[in-house]
């Protein structure tokens, strides 16, 4: 296991981002100003917290375990990147119909683009869920 957290410390450090975002958004959500589109204005709401503080769990296990069974690792990342940019879309957004950008979108773009190293520095063995052919 020690193995593992020392080969995964990216992912380890991306998924305690993604526990720490979601308790953010549980205890201080609404953050947005004003009204988006449907798709885009779940993502500071108290489920999506939820979502985030589940998934940087799985991911946390994923990473200290080292599994890769049933392409795992893609579904894990895949879904990361999807919330991590779905809410810097977000939050970029806000900001554009307030006519002023903060720091917060470009951070959350970070840690879009680290998700994306992480999942190119895969092994493809991993990726593949264990499929050496």
């Amino acid at each position: 296991m020690k193995r593992h957290i020392l080969l995964n410390e990216d992912m380890i450090i991306t998924a305690w981002e993604t526990i720490m975002l979601g308790l953010v958004i549980l205890v201080q959500s609404q953050q947005l100003h004003h009204r988006l589109p449907p798709i885009l204005d779940w993502t500071d709401d108290v489920t999506s917290g939820m979502i985030f503080l589940v998934l940087g769990i799985l991911v946390l296990v994923n990473a200290v375990w080292d599994f890769y069974w049933y392409r795992i690792r893609v579904v894990l990342l895949s879904s990361m990147a999807f919330l991590w940019s779905t809410l810097a879309a977000s939050f970029l957004l806000d900001d554009l119909s307030d006519h002023h950008i903060t720091i917060v979108p470009l951070l959350f773009i970070t840690v879009v683009v680290r998700i994306m190293l992480i999942a190119k520095r895969e092994p493809p063995y991993k990726m593949n869920g264990g499929d050496h052919g």
